[in-house]
């Protein structure tokens, strides 16, 4: 019988025949290919979105990521901007930083999607006081751009989800023998 014919006991009679990782193997990679779908969403909403800073851009479609969550903690796939910076005790390295005009690692995403406060420098020190007054650093307006994108990434997973969990199931016992 060709995939195309399954229905629902068919479908009953193959999940029965398959062992739990290969059921596992097949719903991490739906989830995986909708959770492409979603950051590539994403990622026009930020092209879309008038930011532009000083430095090199070419690190900001890398900065949008994807995080699918582990087995124990149930199916399902996150898209985030939050940053991460290196860590000397686990080893890994930055995620969603951007690399300023001066070589110095920023998240500008995550403060471009939040925005940040406005912050003054101080008059006075310890010791007595400074030359020059306390002044105004500046803030960054909130894009929200990932906020503008939740919509569409939720219809998309919502209408393309059973159909690629489908494919994938499939496929998966296309190369167990199954089929």
């Amino acid at each position: 019988m060709k995939p195309e014919e399954y229905t629902g006991r068919e479908w009953d009679e193959l999940l029965r025949e398959m062992n739990g990782t290969q059921i596992k193997k097949s719903l991490r990679g739906a989830i995986r290919a909708e959770a492409r779908k979603s950051q590539k969403i994403a990622q026009g909403k930020l092209s879309t979105s008038g930011l532009q800073v000083k430095g090199n851009t070419s690190d900001w479609k890398k900065g949008i990521r994807v995080r699918i969550y582990p087995d124990n903690k149930g199916a399902g796939f996150m898209v985030t901007v939050k940053a991460r910076a290196a860590s000397r005790k686990t080893g890994m390295g930055e995620k969603s930083m951007h690399e300023n005009r001066f070589g110095f690692k920023k998240p500008i995403l995550m403060w471009a999607e939040e925005g940040t406060k406005g912050r003054k420098t101080k008059t006075q020190t310890k010791w007595g006081l400074r030359k020059r007054k306390g002044h105004g650093t500046g803030k960054m307006g909130a894009y929200h751009f990932m906020d503008d994108a939740a919509p569409e990434m939720f219809q998309s997973v919502e209408a393309g989800l059973t159909p690629e969990i489908e494919r994938v199931v499939q496929k998966v016992a296309r190369k167990c023998g199954f089929v």
